[in-house]
């Protein structure tokens, strides 16, 4: 009977100041001393690796971000598992495979781990076998190695799912804008939110308090108010 690996897969999810989401992604070069050649040798994926026979799940996903990202203490949680028997039989994956690994043939079970980031606050650095590290919008995203197109899908439909203010909270920066909230909102549910109902189901759910800055670089120059959450404390 073949082994049975098991992996992490890290879905990093920001809001960029152009008030676009964001998801964090690595490209990843063939070994150049293996003599198996590929027409692409870089590869673009989740940051994700197997886990270590002594290591915990929680423990091997904060050890594999921060090894190919530099990215250290964030929250990560377990939002589904993926077993396809034939995740990384696709021959792209498993040229690439063959560059790294004794066994490419083997199964790998992966757990997806979701995170949310102020991207201002993280500045990634790729290293380990990582090349480079991007943040692409999650409607420019190309296609991916293995499953992970996949595992974003899982990943957004999740987040929308479990959004409330303290996700809002650690994606956008302290002082934000009604306009910036109601952005987020429209690009993790796909859908445009009419504007007067926002605001106002925001205020009567007393989650936001008006500060007395403003932003006065606001559309038309006219100062757009900044406002905070009542509670900031993060999970």
């Amino acid at each position: 009977m073949s082994k049975i690996n098991v992996s992490v897969d890290c879905v990093i999810f920001g809001f960029d100041t152009d008030l676009s989401l964001k998801v964090l992604l690595i490209t990843k070069k063939e070994n150049p001393k293996n003599l198996l050649k590929s027409r692409n040798k870089t590869q673009t994926a989740l940051p994700g690796d197997l886990i270590k026979a002594n290591e915990e799940l929680n423990p091997a996903a904060k050890r594999i971000l921060k090894r190919l990202t530099s990215i250290d203490e964030i929250y990560l949680k377990q939002f589904a598992v993926f077993s396809n028997p034939k995740r990384v039989k696709q021959p792209k994956d498993q040229i690439w495979l063959k560059s790294f690994r004794k066994n490419p043939e083997e199964r790998v079970i992966t757990v997806g781990y979701i995170s949310l980031v102020d991207i201002q606050d993280f500045k990634p650095k790729a290293s380990y076998f990582a090349d480079e590290v991007i943040w692409t919008s999650i409607d420019e995203i190309p296609e991916l190695t293995f499953d992970h197109n996949q595992i974003i899908d899982e990943a957004l439909n999740f987040l929308k799912k479990e959004l409330d203010y303290k996700m809002s909270s650690i994606l956008l920066p302290k002082n934000f804008t009604m306009p910036q909230l109601q952005k987020l909102h429209e690009e993790v549910l796909n859908k445009k939110i009419d504007k007067r109902n926002f605001r106002k189901q925001i205020l009567k759910e007393g989650i936001v308090f008006k500060t007395s800055h403003v932003n006065k670089t606001g559309r038309k120059g006219k100062p757009a108010v900044f406002y905070q959450f009542c509670n900031n404390n993060e999970y």
